[in-house]
């Protein structure tokens, strides 16, 4: 899926989730990076062209092991041990972009190393991404305003 779907992705679940913790901007923050670390190894990404991702592509390939549960669950207990704070926020982030790519075509290989795969029917950048990605801008919306300024 391409970025802007992770993102209002992230913030569906930024929405859902904001009322539960007490330091929310440090989970806002959290949420939005952990939904960006999985496409690092993509050679499309514009931040992938950055020096120190580049040296990525020697070592992983794309919805290899940076899209993987195994992963976001190493990362998420390193982050537990020494910035307790931000675990909830990073782990809800990557699993989001996680989830949301196993419904594509290229799939994710959720328990790297096992080879098993989860793919769905969708192309990313295709038409159907698109429509979901207008209907998670409205959702986004929809809920934003019922949190925030109907309050109902």
């Amino acid at each position: 899926m391409l970025l802007r779907t992770h993102t209002a992705i992230s913030i569906f679940l930024i929405l859902l989730f904001l009322q539960h913790v007490q330091n929310k901007i440090i989970f806002v923050l959290m949420v939005l990076l952990a939904t960006i670390i999985p496409d690092l190894d993509s050679s499309s990404s514009s931040y992938r062209r950055q020096a120190v991702f580049k040296q990525m592509q020697f070592f992983v390939q794309h919805r290899g092991i940076f899209h993987s549960f195994t992963i976001a669950f190493i990362f998420s207990v390193l982050i537990a041990v020494f910035w307790p704070i931000g675990v909830l926020g990073f782990f809800l982030g990557y699993s989001g972009h996680l989830i949301s790519d196993s419904f594509t075509k290229d799939g994710i290989q959720p328990f790297w190393p096992f080879k098993a795969k989860c793919s769905g029917p969708l192309y990313s950048a295709g038409r159907i991404e698109e429509i979901f990605f207008l209907t998670m801008i409205f959702v986004d919306i929809f809920i934003f305003l019922v949190l925030f300024v109907f309050e109902f």
